[in-house]
């Protein structure tokens, strides 16, 4: 029996990811759209482009290498890690328009390490920082989002202080995002937060903001949920 092969097996995949936001989606490939004054006689179609997570990618490779494999495997997009280093910023800018591939959102990296729901201010101040800097990268590459865990419900944060504190902090960031045009999606994952599409469309929803959006995992939900209610109650 033969095997596929690296190349043949990235080129046959797809990372499917839906950012369902209420009034809008957070990506490009939007779960809603404006109430119709009529029924259509068809549905919409929903354009969904094949995308890769960048560090999926051979580390072994130059970063402009990692993205010309991307996209002569067939990927269109990419979700970029956060980069501190403003050098490699710009480097990864250009290999990525250079391989002609988008980087459609960013995904912050200090939010499991340094969560926003923590007791801890010092621990709050550096999630806060890792957020700007995504976001700010966000603008640079011209990405749509940043991905954002929002808290992590543990022994020590319950699930009320996971809450609150969480949203008080995202608040601050509502400024930045408008400014810089970049939405703040927030993502349910295993946090043991979040953990209904009601709750999820109720969390957003509070923050009265067209820049505060869902970014819904098919895949995250599974254990504890089914994906169509999520993706119709976030749609909403």
């Amino acid at each position: 029996m033969r095997h596929p092969s690296r190349r043949e097996f990235l080129k046959s995949s797809a990372t499917a990811v839906c950012a369902a936001g209420l009034g809008g989606g957070a990506l490009a490939n939007s779960l809603t759209a404006s109430a119709p004054t009529a029924a259509p006689l068809f549905p919409p179609t929903l354009s969904i482009k094949k995308g890769v997570w960048f560090e999926m990618l051979p580390a072994k490779l130059s970063i402009s290498d990692r993205f010309k494999l991307a996209r002569d495997v067939g990927f269109e997009v990419a979700q970029v890690p956060t980069q501190p280093d403003e050098g490699k910023v710009d480097e990864i800018k250009k290999a990525a328009e250079a391989a002609n591939i988008r980087i459609d959102s960013v995904m912050n990296m200090d939010h499991w390490k340094y969560p926003l729901s923590s007791s801890d201010r010092a621990v709050v101040e550096k999630s806060l920082s890792g957020m700007r800097t995504s976001l700010h990268n966000a603008k640079l590459w011209g990405s749509d989002a940043v991905l954002l865990v929002p808290g992590v419900v543990n022994p020590q944060t319950s699930y009320h202080d996971a809450w609150t504190r969480s949203q008080k902090e995202i608040r601050t960031l509502i400024p930045l995002a408008e400014e810089l045009r970049v939405v703040i999606a927030i993502e349910e994952v295993w946090n043991k937060f979040l953990l209904s599409p009601l709750e999820m469309a109720n969390y957003i929803s509070e923050f009265q903001s067209p820049w505060i959006k869902a970014w819904f995992d098919v895949g995250n939900v599974l254990l504890y949920g089914y994906p169509q209610d999520w993706i119709h109650t976030l749609g909403k």
